[in-house]
């Protein structure tokens, strides 16, 4: 690949220095400090916190900076200095985000580990985050974090050397003789508000600021290494793609270790003035009596959250006519109570953890029609290259290869690795995912390069079925996989659970697709599974592949045998 290769498509320039003279700072404490300011006595948080007997807490802009500095002096005191690492095992809560933020002000580097690892897996990330401080909440459902962490420092050889501080937020006979918050926070009594400040002018926005471990299904996850600009760009960003602003109150219940929660719940929020009503753990029912108590303007789930809510008895008897930010064919829309708003559509676009979120996108203003040609186009400062992966040469316009992306929220490095042994020669980051651009520079996403089902020498993208069948009432959750073929090489292989009470069979699912995707595309095979028989993650938000083939194989088996 030559080293004067242009991009394929090239986003609006990005101007860092005027971009922080028209207001919007670009490290983690700037952030907050600014919102803090702007939006004093606007309610920032709304919490009915477990840890608390179910007590409804409040916070404004002016509780949540008041609570930051004090975790960010605490900090100082005991010692944890510039660059340092700090880690958290909380779900949403008030503590968590005067936690992500007390670290930046304090010029730590802000590690968010998470709620839904094992002990064994928590071990793991600890090591290899290896930092300085851990705060955490004692429990979470059946969870109990800090017990679990008094364990694993007495298993000495599991657990980080540097770490020295461990702090806990919960009740007092939940400890597990873990020092509790309020004797964490009342350290830093001692240390000025104006050290803060002073730390804040210092840190640069390329400083390192972040460590987000990707939520990996086969490996060990990935540690992935950011610098201030890549959360706070993407926090005034989204802000607008999303059509925040002082009157919003968005609900959501996606954990703040995920770009998700982080930047599209939390930041975005934050950066308008908006209100988070916060849920630590998805449960439907609480989560319909938050969105009618507090008046919830918009709803962030994901897909199967969205169905679960639409399936619960407390559905339509449940007041959510505050919902304004609903869109098109959305249960929510759906609602007997729900008007909405009609010129708001759910932003699409296109990115990954090593971008920390959004690198094309479709704001909120876009027509329903905009919004299904594409996933957006590339947002300022981002560059866009589509090569071939067999010769690594660019490719024409409109044509499949692997994209390529260079941007100013992508990744300083994987944690461990080198700059070198993440990007090529020329800075170009190699994303794995399958796409092209449209004559129009609208992005679009085919699926993983090591996804992509090669079968009787054509390709196929397992996501675009599953994509496909998302318009399918019957189908609750569908996986496609490439299953070993002695004639094709690969067969595609459709594995569905359908929602209780459907009765549709193979014949029907390949009828629906084959009016939607183009006729080799279509499974050769379809299995089906009973509720909760497909293997998925602890967050039961992916499919376990290497679980769901071992299924198919052994049915392929006794299919064999029994022949």
């Amino acid at each position: 690949m030559g080293s004067q290769q242009a991009p394929t498509a090239a986003g609006p320039p990005f101007d860092p220095a005027a971009f922080i003279a028209s207001g919007r700072p670009l490290t983690m404490g700037g952030f907050l400090l600014e919102v803090c300011r702007r939006y004093r006595d606007n309610e920032a948080l709304v919490f009915d916190d477990p840890l608390r007997m179910g007590k409804t807490r409040h916070w404004t802009y002016g509780d949540l900076e008041r609570h930051t500095r004090q975790v960010a002096r605490a900090l100082i005191a005991d010692g944890v200095l510039r660059g340092e690492r700090v880690a958290t095992i909380m779900a949403n809560r008030p503590e968590a985000v005067a936690a992500y933020f007390g670290a930046a002000l304090a010029g730590a580097v802000i590690v968010p580990l998470s709620t839904f690892a094992t002990k064994h897996e928590l071990a793991a990330l600890l090591e290899a985050a290896d930092p300085v401080a851990l705060l955490l909440q004692t429990s979470m459902g059946g969870r109990k974090f800090a017990a679990e962490i008094t364990e694993l420092h007495e298993e000495s050889s599991e657990t980080s050397t540097r770490l020295r501080e461990v702090a806990v937020v919960g009740p007092e006979h939940e400890h597990a003789d873990i020092e509790s918050w309020e004797t964490f926070l009342a350290r830093g009594d001692e240390v000025p508000e104006s050290a803060i400040d002073e730390l804040v002018a210092k840190i640069d926005p390329l400083d390192t600021a972040l460590i987000m471990f990707s939520s990996g299904t086969t490996a060990t996850p990935k540690g992935v290494v950011h610098h201030h600009q890549a959360p706070t760009l993407q926090f005034w960003v989204q802000s607008e793609l999303f059509g925040r602003h002082e009157k919003t109150r968005m609900w959501t219940a996606l954990p703040m270790f995920w770009t998700a929660g982080m930047n599209t719940a939390m930041g975005a929020t934050l950066a308008a003035g908006g209100c988070w009503v916060m849920q630590e753990g998805f449960d439907a029912g609480a989560a319909l009596a938050l969105m009618q108590r507090e008046r919830v303007t918009e709803p962030y789930t994901l897909p199967h959250q969205a169905r679960t809510l639409a399936e619960h008895p407390d559905w339509d008897k449940t007041d959510l006519s505050s919902l304004q930010c609903v869109f098109g064919k959305s249960v929510f829309a759906k609602h007997p109570t729900v008007t909405g708003d009609p010129n708001w559509q759910m932003p699409v676009g296109w990115g990954m953890s090593e971008t920390c979120a959004f690198i094309s996108a479709h704001p909120s203003s876009s027509s329903r029609e905009t919004m299904r040609s594409s996933l957006g186009r590339l947002l300022p400062g981002n560059q866009l290259l589509v090569i071939d992966p067999a010769s690594g040469e660019p490719v024409q316009t409109g044509e499949e290869g692997e994209l390529l992306i260079k941007g100013p929220t992508l990744m300083k490095h994987y944690l461990g690795k080198s700059r070198a042994e993440c990007f090529d020669s020329e800075g170009w980051f190699h994303t794995g995912d399958v796409g092209h651009v449209d004559a129009d520079g609208g992005v679009h996403w085919s699926g993983r390069r090591d996804e992509v089902i090669k079968t009787a020498g054509t390709l196929v993208s397992p996501a675009e079925i599953e994509v496909a069948l998302r318009a399918y009432p019957p189908v609750q959750l569908a996986r496609v996989l490439g299953m070993p073929d002695e004639r094709l090489g690969q067969i595609v292989v459709l594995c569905v659970e359908l929602r209780h009470g459907a009765t549709e069979t193979a014949d029907d699912v390949q009828g629906f697709l084959r009016e939607r995707i183009a006729a080799y595309k279509v499974p050769k095979r379809v299995e089906f599974f009973a509720p909760g028989e497909i293997p998925l993650t602890a967050s039961r938000t992916k499919v376990r592949d290497e679980g769901l083939r071992a299924l198919l194989a052994a049915r392929a088996k006794v299919g064999t045998e029994q022949q």
